[in-house]
């Protein structure tokens, strides 16, 4: 009951941590997989380990939007960022939705474009949100705000496991390891390369790049990014059509939406208890759990819940990734800490990262 709603990608890669590479990714979530994509169309040969399998983490747990933009609405970014920057990351997450489908070959990933709805909770958010509308549109951005939903057109939803297993195929034979659980970094000024350890192996890597999301800071503890859980549900197929869009509402806190199948999923909720929704412990809880239900009934949903899950994700303190190189480690790059929002940003993040390298 407390696995994802999710499938595992079908395939495995079992393997160990070589001993060397040209570039060591870790982490086999979005990123990873993103990272072993750009870095194929650079020509450099890079292995990607991953401690258990594709997808294990937030990349398999999430919901499965890939919406514009940050947590916050487009007004609030504005203020926080600057409009010219606010832009600027909004075109990116839209380049990200194209790119990222279009790099998958059109395998089946359940990919629909059909828009997404910003649903406002009280007047607060009604205010915000019709100042987003009136500055997105000036923007460029073609949205429709009517006094109660913000709808972007160009926002989508995915299987998310299935878009990370359908980069995964693309890989080199061998890329991909699973099973390998990287258990230290050393890196040095007056060597070149990285040593990276994993259970007795050790791999000298010419350049590491940390796609660990919320499970960097175990690796590195000075990199600023906070594990956060969300918590999800999902019932049975509904016959009713329940939900058109996918749906955020309270300032990002809640969402939900109806695969075509009719199952409908429910997440978010952590703003009734941020004090528990810190750290590494992905157990559901019974109080968030219930208010997940509590809402899938109050839409009219009567099917039976089915699966009720969490994952982790990384927050950092501006809202947005952390991209480059790491502070004091020669030869070790970071792509990671999405606030929440990993499939609309990392396939980008990720090319940004390679660009560097």
């Amino acid at each position: 009951m407390t696995t994802p709603f999710w499938p595992r990608p079908p395939e495995r890669y079992p393997g160990r941590l070589p001993e060397k590479a040209d570039v060591l990714v870790i982490g086999g979530g979005i990123t990873g997989v993103s990272l072993l994509h750009h870095l194929a169309q650079r020509g450099l040969d890079a292995v990607l380990v991953e401690r258990s399998h594709l997808a294990s983490g937030a990349s398999g747990r999430n919901a499965g939007f890939l919406l514009a933009g940050v947590a916050n609405c487009y007004a609030q970014a504005a203020r926080q960022y600057g409009r010219a920057r606010a832009h600027d990351i909004w075109a990116m997450t839209v380049e990200n939705h194209a790119e990222e489908i279009g790099a998958i070959g059109g395998q089946e990933v359940g990919h629909r474009q059909l828009g997404s709805i910003t649903l406002a909770s009280g007047a607060g958010e009604v205010d915000q949100l019709a100042e987003s509308a009136e500055l997105m549109r000036e923007d460029g951005f073609s949205v429709t705000w009517d006094g109660q939903a913000l709808f972007n057109p160009v926002d989508g939803e995915v299987i998310p496991s299935l878009l990370v297993g359908a980069f995964a195929r693309q890989a080199a034979a061998g890329a991909i390891r699973e099973g390998v659980d990287v258990t230290g970094i050393e890196s040095s000024a007056r060597a070149s390369d990285v040593i990276v350890t994993s259970n007795g192996d050790e791999c000298r890597a010419g350049c590491v790049i940390l796609a660990t999301n919320a499970y960097t800071p175990q690796l590195v503890p000075a990199i600023p990014i906070t594990p956060t859980r969300a918590q999800m549900l999902a019932s049975q197929p509904e016959r009713a059509r329940l939900c058109d869009f996918p749906t955020y509402s309270h300032f990002g806190y809640r969402y939900w939406r109806q695969m075509p199948t009719g199952e409908m999923l429910v997440g978010g909720w952590r703003d009734t208890s941020f004090e528990t929704e810190v750290g590494y412990d992905e157990r559901p809880t019974p109080a968030i759990q219930t208010r997940l239900e509590n809402h899938l009934r109050k839409m009219g949903a009567d099917g039976e819940v089915t699966h009720r899950w969490a994952g982790t994700m990384g927050f950092t303190e501006s809202g947005l990734p952390i991209v480059g190189p790491v502070d004091g480690m020669k030869n070790v790059y970071v792509c990671a800490g999405y606030n929440g929002h990993g499939m609309g940003f990392a396939f980008m993040s990720a090319k940004q990262l390679v660009g560097m390298l």
